[in-house]
């Protein structure tokens, strides 16, 4: 039998807080994005860099034009996956729906999936016992993000406001696991 190893990512910048906390998202959303189009859609269309994200996995944060943020992942050159908040959202699926005769594009909106954020001193450790992650990629960039699916459970790295984060992306039951693991090993609950 042969180990595959799930290489995982940890910033090399900003700060960790002491406090070790899960607070879940509420406020965020999960669009899946795919077609023959989707790259060239992104570039063109959404101003969006793409050539740092070469492998899947790899991700980018950024901001539209009103000022939305949002984060996007690789998975392939017909598959990416956005984590953006609610406005984010309706700001992408009416730039979708403008262009959608135009390209070979598809939105899915995931409201299977609920999103709960974690930090402090212990989250990557917890991380990469939990989801039988290895260390193997040191992230640099302020704006690059990075996730992994371990399980039913799709995993990220990210800096915000320099702190670094880690998002875990799942349906409500496994996330609400997670939520009581987590508790039980110290972290509070926001």
């Amino acid at each position: 039998m042969t180990f595959s190893p799930i290489i995982f990512a940890k910033h090399r910048q900003g700060s960790v807080p002491a406090q070790n906390a899960y607070r879940k998202l509420e406020c965020q959303v999960v669009i899946d994005f795919s077609g023959f189009e989707t790259t060239p859609f992104l570039n063109k269309e959404l101003g969006i860099n793409l050539n740092k994200l070469i492998a899947p996995g790899l991700g980018i944060q950024g901001v539209f034009a009103n000022g939305d943020s949002y984060a996007v992942y690789y998975f392939s050159e017909t598959a990416y996956r956005f984590v953006l908040g609610q406005e984010a959202a309706n700001t992408l699926v009416a730039l979708v729906a403008q262009h959608e005769h135009e390209y070979d594009i598809e939105l899915m909106r995931r409201d299977d999936l609920a999103i709960g954020q974690i930090c402090g001193q212990s989250a990557f450790d917890s991380l990469l016992t939990h989801f039988s992650l290895t260390p193997g990629l040191g992230i640099s960039d302020l704006q690059t993000c990075y996730g992994k699916q371990s399980g039913e459970v799709f995993v990220t790295t990210l800096l915000q406001d320099g702190v670094q984060q880690h998002q875990l992306i799942a349906q409500a039951k496994p996330l609400l696991a997670w939520q009581e693991k987590l508790s039980a090993e110290g972290f509070s609950v926001n």
